[in-house]
């Protein structure tokens, strides 16, 4: 009971902290903690997948029992989401070694649909929905992010209607917290577990993150008490000492950033295009470096042009004559706009006012 009450006045205080409060998008790993997904939402047709690996050392809580007489027990897990439209995405989390108990089953497969209303520069807040198989429970997830000053506070309110398949509802918070000295490191841990349902131990973690420059992907290394980021999975510690099941990791992003541009691997059309003075329907600028690259471009009436963002920190695209205008773009996201105006279209960064271009649109397709 004292733990529950402990869990419930860290996480508490962090959901009120991010109500309260007000920071970038948050991106995977470097922006969330790992045991939390956070309020992140991909970009519109952004392909995202994330790795995570964790294991444990059966007889050796010492990590260094892996080079010794320790035997090691693999945990793999992976999310893989897209981004349908802003700011919404659906995907599947699957677990290999869930510790939720179930007879009928071995593999915890999670699918999820995920939504953030709500999302600024220095705030966001998301809902997630979803049914995990191992507990067959539907799932929520209330989660609200802040940064302030390099610190990413993050607060979620979990519900499962069938909590560790005990046929009893449980409700869970969970309260982080990041640093960021850089933009490509970060540290940080998280605390959480069940406030009403199973009477279970704390589940926690701890981690060291790293963004790739001038990519979208991340990197961490973790230490846990849970072997998995699947809401449940991640609200409970089922090891009778806290010292005795100690879970090593590490978690690796792979955001498709662009992700209408890996059709043209199956595109046959793609080839015979290429070489011949064809204007494109679908083009193409790099954000990198602080400047547009590929900056002038040009592109059939009703043509898109996307923006990929390969900068470790937010811009956005506006038009000059104000007529659209992107939300932040984060590292590894994309923006498209559709344009079915001929003519010469100028556009800016308005975060950052001396990055602009240029759109020519042509006439007829």
């Amino acid at each position: 009971m004292r733990a529950k009450r402990t869990i419930t006045i860290v996480a508490a205080a962090t959901v009120i902290f991010v109500a309260t409060a007000a920071t970038a998008v948050a991106q995977p790993l470097t922006r969330r903690t790992p045991n939390t997904l956070g309020s992140w939402v991909t970009s519109p047709w952004n392909l995202y997948f994330a790795f995570n690996h964790r294991f444990r050392i059966l007889g050796d809580e010492n990590i260094g029992g892996i080079f010794d007489e320790g035997v090691v027990e693999n945990s793999p897990s992976f999310n893989l989401a897209l981004g349908l439209w802003a700011p919404f995405m659906a995907g599947v989390m699957y677990s290999s070694a869930p510790r939720i108990s179930n007879d009928r089953r071995s593999n915890e497969w999670f699918p999820y649909a995920k939504w953030s209303p709500l999302r600024t520069d220095r705030w966001s807040i998301s809902l997630l929905g979803g049914y995990n198989s191992q507990a067959e429970s539907a799932d929520g997830v209330l989660a609200g992010q802040v940064n302030a000053a390099g610190f990413e506070f993050t607060g979620e309110v979990r519900g499962f209607s069938d909590a560790l398949h005990t046929d009893e509802a449980g409700l869970a918070l969970a309260g982080g917290l990041g640093y960021r000295p850089t933009e490509y490191i970060a540290l940080s841990a998280d605390v959480g577990g069940f406030v009403t349902g199973p009477d279970t131990g704390v589940a926690w973690s701890a981690g060291i993150a790293i963004g790739i420059p001038f990519t979208p992907h991340t990197f961490s290394l973790q230490v846990s008490n849970a072997l998995s980021t699947i809401p449940q999975e991640a609200s409970f510690n089922s090891a009778e000492t806290p010292s005795s099941d100690l879970v090593w990791g590490f978690e690796f992003t792979v955001p498709f950033s662009g992700f209408a541009r890996w059709g043209r691997i199956f595109d046959p059309r793609q080839s015979a295009a290429e070489g011949q003075n064809v204007v494109p329907m679908v083009a193409e600028v790099d954000i990198k470096r602080f400047a547009f690259h590929g900056s002038d471009v040009m592109v059939s009436e009703g043509g898109l042009v996307r923006w990929i963002n390969r900068d470790p920190i937010a811009h956005t695209v506006a038009a000059a004559d104000g007529s659209w205008r992107s939300p932040p773009i984060g590292p590894g996201e994309t923006y498209t706009v559709h344009l079915d105006e001929a003519g010469r279209h100028e556009y800016v960064c308005t975060l950052h006012p001396k990055d602009r271009g240029t759109i020519l649109v042509e006439p007829g397709s």
